[in-house]
């Protein structure tokens, strides 16, 4: 992944060790690499990595400057084939407005942190909180045994829960749990999926197509998000959320 950062954000696309038919998109779109919004990227100003050795799949979160000197979040997953050539190169890039460049810029070690044995869940039990809050999503029932009262989500780097006043989400101020419940506009969450799931660490990382039947034109919302778990329970969400036009499903089937 070091690798490959270093490669796209200095335009050596062409230095990528890619399979032939390796599939690339960004934003759920196909997409040639030269081409992707890492030609845009002025200097990575910091990142976190987390990679799976069962599934050999990697994962980065990277805090970015834009050509125009403005915040850039992207999220880069790698599948690692025969070789150690890449196979998928997955990507969700906000640069909107909304990016918390104080967040993004700097983001936290603590998402990374090793995790005492006592403190961690299995990999079956990771994931089987993962598919649970994505369910949730779909169910506008949280499992609420699962979140620890500390638990935070941010969007891009803004912290969407226990605040009032969000761009993301109206309403007063609602815990992890509680923002999953109730009259809210979204689900089904369909094409779950769970590529990285870290276990020393108490990361899982998940991606879901998130629908809102009821709005016009039906539009989606590709969610990206990391979960820190920490002594069985959620105590962070990193979200990269973005709406989704004219997408009809993401790709990568695995």
């Amino acid at each position: 992944m070091g690798a490959f950062l270093e490669d796209v954000a200095n335009a050596r696309a062409d230095s990528v060790p890619l399979l032939p038919g390796a599939e690339i998109r960004e934003n759920g779109r196909p997409v040639a690499l030269a081409g992707t919004t890492w030609k845009s990227v002025k200097s990575v100003r910091s990142v976190l990595t987390f990679a799976d050795a069962v599934t050999a799949n990697v994962v980065s979160r990277a805090g970015v400057e834009l050509s125009d000197g403005k915040p850039g979040y992207i999220s880069t997953r790698l599948k690692v084939g025969v070789g150690r050539r890449i196979t998928d190169v997955e990507l969700s890039v906000d640069t909107s407005p909304r990016v918390v460049g104080s967040y993004v810029w700097k983001l936290d070690p603590q998402l990374a942190a090793v995790l005492p044995l006592e403190q961690r869940l299995s990999r079956v039990e990771l994931e089987a909180l993962g598919r649970r809050y994505f369910n949730s999503l779909s169910s506008h029932v949280a499992v609420r045994s699962d979140f620890d009262e500390r638990c935070n989500r941010f969007h891009s780097g803004q912290q969407i829960t226990n605040v009032a006043g969000n761009s993301v989400e109206a309403g007063p101020p609602r815990t992890c749990a509680g923002a999953l419940e109730g009259p809210v506009p979204w689900g089904p969450a369909t094409e779950q999926r769970f590529p990285v799931i870290d276990p020393e660490r108490g990361i899982v990382f998940g991606i879901t197509l998130l629908h809102y039947p009821e709005r016009p034109k039906q539009p989606r919302m590709y969610v990206s998000e990391v979960f820190k778990v920490v002594g069985g329970k959620i105590i962070a969400i990193d979200n990269i959320g973005l709406m989704l036009e004219g997408v009809a499903h993401l790709g990568f089937a695995h």
